[in-house]
């Protein structure tokens, strides 16, 4: 959407930086965030249930 709309506004328009940073800011989630998806799933899947184990009472001042 932010490359179709970069073309329809060309580079003189005051959006134009701004629609820039919209596909800079997916490029990156793409890049750094959801490869972390799945690890971290995992994590959630098989990961440790200590904090669970934590009575109620503990977390009281």
């Amino acid at each position: 959407l932010a490359e179709k709309k970069i073309q329809e506004i060309g580079p003189a328009h005051f959006d134009h930086d701004f629609y820039q940073g919209k596909k800079s800011a997916a490029r990156y989630y793409l890049m750094n965030v959801v490869p972390n998806v799945w690890a971290t799933a995992e994590l959630v899947k098989f990961g440790d249930n200590s904090v669970l184990d934590v009575p109620v009472g503990a977390f009281d001042f």
